[in-house]
């Protein structure tokens, strides 16, 4: 039976939708040949003015599309997987973003026969900024990862690893991360305010600062360490702020909120 869409979002909300525009944008589908569910009628509305396809039934849409994307919350798959199990269709290829949701539990429901890609996007994605993992399970191709592998790459970075348990391992450091970021920027504008910066000048400063890091670490001629000891002159004033980081347990304090969030992953797959 032949698919009538290239490409289908299970639940399109803010990630669900940057997927789809970004695979629109770089050319790989017409917004025609996407369909879209959403439970809310005027969120269907806005997407059939910008020219997708839209339904309210889910289970259509995995019947439709030669690839689903499984956009919803982990807490939604007990309701949705056995819905898309009774669906009498040729298997779409399944793309998953839900955090600590395995293969093993999709393969339950829709049969270890489904091709299956896990992806962790963060959300700079929403900007085509975006850090992506994705695996395959067995029953997924390499010439269908190649696929979903370019659909990413033209939204931000894109890491692909050989064993599934590295997604959660890696949730600290890509899916997590902008939030660890976002509050250190918050304490620094706050800290900046206290001592009479603007908020807003602060803001500026301390977000091009941290582009022109991450500029430095991604050329990979210098380690971390390396780049730390460049702006630390002995004496000087960086150095100071540094020995209160290292006595308040910077490193041990991102260690155990690295190993919180992968548990909380793997508690998520049960």
């Amino acid at each position: 039976m032949e698919k009538t869409y290239r490409f289908g979002v299970l639940g399109a909300g803010n990630m669900g939708m940057a997927i789809a525009a970004g695979a629109v944008r770089a050319g790989l589908f017409q917004p025609g040949e996407v369909l879209l569910f959403n439970r809310s009628a005027d969120k269907r509305a806005a997407h059939q003015a910008q020219g997708y396809a839209v339904t309210d039934d889910y289970a259509a849409l995995y019947a439709a599309c030669e690839t689903v994307l499984l956009a919803v919350k982990p807490q939604n798959f007990d309701e949705i997987l056995p819905v898309l199990a009774a669906c009498p269709t040729e298997k779409p290829l399944v793309l998953s973003i839900a955090a600590g949701v395995p293969f093993a539990k999709i393969e339950a429901a829709l049969g270890a026969d489904t091709p299956i890609i896990r992806i962790m996007p963060n959300t700079p994605l929403l900007l085509g900024e975006g850090a992506s993992q994705l695996v395959k399970n067995a029953a997924a191709t390499p010439a269908q990862l190649d696929r979903v592998r370019a659909l990413f790459d033209t939204m931000g970075v894109t890491v692909v690893f050989e064993h599934e348990h590295l997604l959660n391992e890696a949730i600290p450091f890509a899916g997590s991360a902008p939030a660890y970021i976002y509050t250190f920027a918050d304490a620094m504008v706050k800290s900046a305010a206290a001592h009479g910066l603007d908020e807003q000048d602060a803001l500026q400063l301390f977000c091009q600062t941290l582009i022109g890091a991450a500029k430095m670490l991604l050329r990979g001629d210098q380690t971390p360490a390396a780049l730390i000891d460049a702006v630390c002159s002995p004496g000087g004033t960086t150095i100071e702020a540094m020995r209160v980081l290292e006595q308040r347990g910077l490193y041990d304090i991102l260690a155990e909120a690295n190993d919180k969030c992968i548990a909380r992953a793997y508690e998520l797959g049960k």
